[in-house]
């Protein structure tokens, strides 16, 4: 025996085990409380009926929405993704150019005139390097305290 509430009144009542045995997977399927089960249940044994078609519409409208913004959600963030990474790649490649642009040194071959570009820890920039201090090269600064001390 069983005891539910329905309308402010208990009603007692014996199923058989089958019966109970499929309403609790019915509840253990949809997370429902036993009650709710048993309304479930209910429905879906008048499957003829309006009520029926009308929860089996309202279930798959639901599951088609889920899905359905499951995947815009997906779709949407895979796009946000690949406009960040884009963005990102042409910004460091701009970003790289410019920086080469305005702080490479360059300087012409002595046999043929072309471009040779100073790099760090070049025999060429060691040498640009001793050549600037035996020269007197220096902070502005520097070279002004220097001239007022002589």
């Amino acid at each position: 025996m069983k005891a539910s509430r329905k309308k402010g009144k208990t009603v007692k009542r014996s199923i058989p085990w089958p019966l109970h045995i499929a309403v609790v997977r019915l509840q253990g399927s949809e997370e429902l409380e036993y009650d709710e089960a048993c309304l479930r249940a209910a429905v879906l044994i008048e499957e003829g009926s309006e009520k029926y078609k009308e929860a089996v519409k309202v279930e798959a409208n639901r599951l088609y929405k889920s899905r359905f913004l499951g995947e815009m959600n997906k779709a949407k963030n895979t796009w946000i993704q690949k406009g960040y990474d884009d963005g990102f790649r042409k910004g460091k490649s701009v970003g790289y150019e410019s920086a080469r642009e305005a702080y490479q040194v360059r300087y012409p071959c002595s046999k043929c005139g072309g471009d040779l570009i100073l790099k760090p820890d070049g025999k060429d920039t060691e040498a640009a390097i001793e050549f600037l201090k035996s020269q007197g090269w220096g902070h502005s600064q520097c070279i002004e305290n220097k001239k007022s001390r002589e």
